[in-house]
């Protein structure tokens, strides 16, 4: 008897092959999804989650009067250890930030992320060394390097304890290593190439409340209350900054009714941290989102499909029930069957992931494979499968297996519409999720487009930055730098400062204007700076190498000068840590962070007095002359620049500044491809029910065949309730649509207004879709003869 199952299971699905494979197909799309966004869910949320401590430590952090900074005062730690027994251990750390050379024997590595630590860091955040015990009373500080640096500086050396390396250059500073640090067990958040540990890493450094340079970790105690604690911390941070001789710190907290201090924990800092965009969790959660709906979707669609074809079968079930077959038999034979389809699509979609990996991978910057699937993963997949068997089988067996034989064998109750209870709030609900889909990734892709295209106050094309490690504070020492630069074919400008577009966020210090202080962000620049990077004037005058005095001079931005509160700044004297300021022009805002934070205040220097180095050597070329330009450069470097005359590392700085929307557009193209498959599995739903909907209105389209009703006639009247389904999916999709687009658009300072056309294209495209999806179905209806169904 199972073999007879297995031929008429075999010889049902060869009859219907293009429904079976199309139905396997929707499946396996929709498997392939789930499978691949679990494996990038669980690589999203795995950060630190091997650090058995990761409940209990926190990043202090701070809310300043420019936003939220995950740097406090050095002093702060040693305060919160000694008032708080809540706290069992608190550690600082500090990442450099510049890139620096280091040289073994034979080998070169930049290293781009180094690290200084308290030794207390190592037991909260779990870094360890073989063979090494990192904590209070070594007499040496101790360094590691990561693995990957020591197996580039060191190839085949199997310890590196004594080895010793030159920063800078092959005859620089030495320092000896102590060891390779063991890599983390998991995912972690505390990435480094080089990382130093030492008992107290601000000894004989700033320790005011205006030097917010440090990253402040906490180890609580089990039973601390966290708000509580947050309080406390807050109390203690006002009282010391109140104190101290900041006078920007004293406004800012005088007037705040806020708290200062965030605790933060450790588990949220990948995905959510408080001081900065929480766009990680955005994707994280709409994958998540989206995949659970599809895969609910794609499940519909299947049994849609599956019922469509079964109900076909209804004489073949009543013919099995007159030979006395059991309605149990009839059960597992209808559920035998959608198990195996299920297996297959199964299949099919492991291969499917296996093959889009690679791009999902590189699309999301993340180093995803099969082979990393974990229990948890293998049991929702299991899972899923089980229900959908269960959801596409149990139903229609049930249903197939209570029919009478008499009644189906006379074909009387094959024409009711048992099958019909998904036909019309599934579709609606299927394509309003695809046009809600639509509509947000329209807005998206005019929001980067925006980004792309609004000027950003500076231009960024043909410019090319180098990593230059010498300090060109003084004007007279880089004038011979960029003599030889200028002079190359191409070149059109040359300048240097401590900071460029799109790295790293300026250092804030506060100024006096007028009696009052304020906090601005602070530039270092060279003659030629607003030249090089095209940033306009919009009064006064910018520094010229023709005006010596300039060193006493200012240049504000356009946000600074209204902070500021002065009509015509032009003129006006700001005081700062080393003296007086004359304020000689006001230039245009420039984007230095990108459109989701607001433009700070800011101060341009050439004598800077808080000794921002001004490393940043930013040359514009014409766009004929680069490459050229820059082997001559590589070529000549080491006369060109004596200071670092063995690293020329070169980047364009319109990459460096579309790296700042890099993780908006890894959202953009996530949802082009999920834009895509939801109008596919949204075509196959309604290719579904206007297949089962057909087939229950044969008899219905027969006879208004007989009494002359035309093709254009039936399609309007058989096609009529799928274009309601479609207005009423988009009456839906549209408010949805709106809330959840106002809602990531809030996540940028600067951002365009929603219009009608997003919502427009999507209604456009999701009834085009109908209208064919339907007509194709239709078509094929009204082309039969009607004499042959009304004999049934």
């Amino acid at each position: 008897m199972n073999r007879l199952y297995f031929t008429i299971a075999l010889r049902a699905f060869l009859k219907g092959k293009w429904y079976t494979i199309l139905n396997i197909a929707g499946l396996s799309l929709g498997l392939a999804t789930f499978i691949a966004v679990s494996l990038y869910i669980d690589n999203e949320t795995s950060y630190d989650q091997w650090n058995p401590n990761i409940d209990r430590v926190y990043l202090v952090e701070t809310e300043l009067p420019n936003g939220p900074s995950p740097y406090t005062p050095g002093s702060l730690a040693a305060a919160i250890k000694n008032l708080c027994p809540e706290v069992e251990e608190t550690g600082r750390m500090n990442t450099a930030l510049f890139q620096l050379p280091f040289y073994s024997r034979s080998e070169k590595f930049l290293i781009q992320k180094w690290v200084g630590a308290d030794y207390s860091i190592a037991s909260i955040l779990g870094i360890k060394a073989n063979g090494l015990e990192i904590k209070s009373g070594n007499d040496l500080p101790i360094v590691l390097l990561s693995k990957q640096t020591a197996r580039i500086l060191f190839p085949g050396e199997s310890t590196l304890s004594g080895k010793t390396v030159n920063m800078i250059s092959r005859n620089g500073t030495p320092m000896d290593i102590a060891g390779v640090a063991d890599p983390a067990p998991g995912n972690s958040n505390i990435q480094f190439d080089c990382i130093g540990f030492s008992e107290d890493i601000t000894l004989g450094k700033d320790q005011s409340y205006a030097n917010q340079i440090y990253q402040t970790y906490l180890l609580v105690k089990p039973e601390a209350d966290i708000e509580k604690l947050s309080k406390k911390i807050d109390r203690i941070y006002k009282q010391a900054a109140l104190a101290d001789t900041s006078l920007v710190a004293k406004q800012a907290l005088a007037v705040s009714q806020t708290r200062a201090i965030y605790l933060d924990p450790l588990k949220n800092l990948h995905l959510r941290p408080h001081y900065t965009s929480a766009v990680n969790d955005q994707i994280v959660k709409g994958l998540a989102i989206l995949a659970f709906i599809i895969l609910i979707v794609t499940g519909v669609n299947f049994t849609n499909l599956y019922v469509s074809q079964a109900a076909r079968r209804s004489k073949e079930v009543g013919i099995k029930k007159l030979m006395g077959i059991s309605k149990r038999q009839i059960i597992i034979q209808f559920l035998t069957e959608i198990l195996v389809q299920c297996l297959l699509a199964l299949l099919v979609s492991l291969g499917l992931v296996e093959v889009a990996l690679p791009y999902f991978n590189h699309l999301l910057d993340v180093n995803l494979s099969l082979s990393s699937v974990n229990f948890e993963i293998v049991l929702q997949v299991l899972l899923a499968l089980l229900t959908l068997t269960l959801l596409a089988g149990l139903y229609p067996a049930l249903l197939m297996a209570g029919f009478r034989p008499a009644e189906v064998l006379r074909g009387s109750q094959l024409e009711r519409e048992t099958f019909s209870w998904t036909k019309g709030i599934i579709p609606v609900l299927q394509f309003t999720f695809a046009i809600g889909i639509v509509i947000i990734l329209i807005i998206i892709n005019q929001q980067i487009s925006y980004m792309k295209s609004e000027n950003p106050g500076f231009e960024a094309k043909q410019v090319v930055y180098v990593d230059n490690l010498g300090i060109y504070n003084d004007p007279v020492k880089f004038e011979s730098v960029r003599s030889r630069i200028i002079a190359m074919p191409g070149v059109t400008q040359v300048t240097v400062a401590s900071n460029i577009p799109g790295g790293i966020v300026p250092a804030s210090y506060e100024y006096i204007v007028q009696s009052k202080a304020f906090a601005m962000q602070t530039i270092a620049v060279d003659y030629h700076y607003f030249e090089t990077l095209n940033i306009g004037l919009q009064e006064g005058k910018v520094f010229s190498s023709s005006f010596r005095a300039d060193c006493t001079h200012a240049v504000i931005n356009q946000t600074a000068a209204k902070v500021l509160g002065i009509t015509h700044p032009v003129g006006a004297v700001v005081k700062g840590r080393a003296g007086n300021y004359t304020i000689i022009g006001v230039v245009n805002d420039v984007k230095t962070s990108g459109f989701e934070d607001y433009i700070q205040p800011t101060i341009y220097l050439m004598n800077d007095p808080f000794g921002l180095p001004k490393t940043q050597i930013m040359i514009r070329a014409e766009s004929n002359t680069l490459q050229p330009l820059l082997a001559r450069l590589g070529r000549e470097w080491s006369s060109i620049n004596p200071l670092d005359p063995d690293n020329f590392n070169y980047h364009f700085l319109d990459q460096l500044y579309g790296r700042l929307f890099l993780k908006q557009q890894q959202l953009q193209w996530v949802l082009i491809y999920f834009s895509a498959l939801s109008l596919v599995i949204a075509s196959l739903g309604f290719f579904a029910a206007a297949a089962q909907a057909i087939h229950l209105r044969m008899k219905e389209i027969a006879i208004r065949k007989v009494f002359g009703a035309t093709g254009k006639q039936l399609m309007l009247t058989v096609g009529k309730p799928f274009f309601y389904s479609m207005l009423l999916a988009n009456a839906i999709a549209w408010p949805a649509a709106f809330i959840a687009a106002t809602h990531w658009l809030q996540t940028f300072a600067y951002r365009i207004e929603i219009s009608l056309t997003p919502f427009m294209i999507a209604s456009l495209i999701s009834l085009s879709i109908v209208a064919i999806t339907v007509c194709l179905q239709i078509s094929r209806a009204i082309r039969f003869n009607p004499a042959l169904k009304l004999k049934e």
